[in-house]
């Protein structure tokens, strides 16, 4: 087979970095952890009614990708998922994951699974399968169905900004940003894209980032339940997939971008309702879990202890020192990384 996309960056699923030493994620604090089991990290894809997007890969690039890694390395979820609980994972151990309950994963990227014989790790985050529509996802794909680029998005929502009451404090806030800095560790985000990471996260935060975008939104005579239609798995998704010897766990409940931020009783509260969904979907209590966009601290590890979450994974291929117990820190690569591997080694 060959590639048929480029490997595009991802779009939303941001791995921070703060200076707060008491976040994870903080870069003075991190060292490789290239050489030890991990997963890889898959969020969307495209084919059939799925649009291509920023980070988007088809099907025959996930089977490229998985003769690539080596389907033997690559083990089954419940067995790398036991081999973690027992501590008998060698370094050589791959598992795949897939973050956000996506409906393009379960049409594109399960029959491949299916194909090559494999399971996988399904992170969800449930109130969209209560039926809200969360915004996170919605944005993601109305700049990847309304504008010809990314970069065409990021052209209208600098001018959407200019227009508002938050240009000054933008403007301002920018005169700070060093994009050699922020995200480093995600090798592939363009300038662009760091830029329109620092103005969302750092600058604008959610609700005022939401304002931004839901008036381009508006304008473009849309709506959240309109772009929301179809991009989630329900219920009966995840029942097939545990049904199918695949691993159901947690990504929290409403999947906050910056989760750390919150007071304690609203991560026990995000993280509690997640759990006791999955629990009642299939039929079993979780025991894995994937921390939205890298976004957790030491209140988060002891909530997800005290509620039985027996693994956990991080975003990207870091161990943090400042941790004793890593149980709920494994390490993940990106496909982006991987795609890049890829084809850098078939020049």
């Amino acid at each position: 087979m060959t590639v048929e996309s480029k490997p595009y960056p991802e779009a939303d699923h941001v791995k921070h970095l703060t200076g707060n030493r008491k976040t994870v994620g903080t870069e003075r604090t991190t060292q490789s952890s290239a050489n030890v089991a991990h997963g890889v990290m898959f969020h969307h894809f495209h084919g059939g009614s799925h649009p291509v997007g920023q980070g988007s890969i088809s099907a025959e690039d996930l089977a490229n990708l998985l003769e690539f890694v080596g389907p033997h390395r690559i083990l089954s979820a419940r067995e790398w998922l036991q081999r973690a609980i027992e501590n008998r994972l060698n370094s050589e151990d791959v598992c795949l994951t897939f973050d956000d309950n996506l409906m393009c994963q379960f049409d594109i990227a399960l029959p491949v699974l299916q194909q090559f014989g494999l399971t996988a790790f399904w992170f969800a985050y449930t109130s969209v399968i209560e039926g809200k529509v969360e915004p996170l996802e919605v944005y993601r794909y109305f700049r990847t169905t309304q504008f010809e680029s990314v970069d065409d998005f990021y052209k209208a929502f600098h001018e959407a900004i200019e227009g508002s009451s938050e240009a000054p404090l933008v403007r301002q806030q920018l005169r700070l940003f060093d994009s050699a800095t922020y995200l480093s560790e995600c090798s592939f985000y363009s300038d662009s894209d760091r830029r329109f990471r620092f103005m969302r996260d750092e600058v604008l935060g959610p609700e005022r980032y939401s304002a931004v975008m839901d008036r381009m939104i508006a304008s473009a005579n849309l709506s959240h339940e309109e772009l929301g239609r179809g991009l989630w798995i329900g219920a009966e998704q995840l029942r097939i997939l545990s049904g199918q010897e695949h691993v159901v766990g947690l990504h929290s409940h409403t999947h906050p971008t910056r989760l750390n931020r919150l007071s304690h009783g609203d991560q026990r509260a995000e993280y509690e309702r997640n759990h006791a969904f999955v629990t009642q979907t299939i039929g079993a209590p979780p025991r894995a879990m994937s921390h939205p966009c890298n976004s957790y601290n030491a209140s988060t590890l002891a909530i997800l202890k005290e509620l039985g979450i027996e693994v956990g994974f991080r975003a990207n291929m870091i161990w943090l020192p400042q941790y004793v117990d890593r149980s709920l820190e494994h390490p993940r690569e990106d496909h982006a990384d991987l795609m890049k591997q890829m084809c850098d080694s078939r020049v």
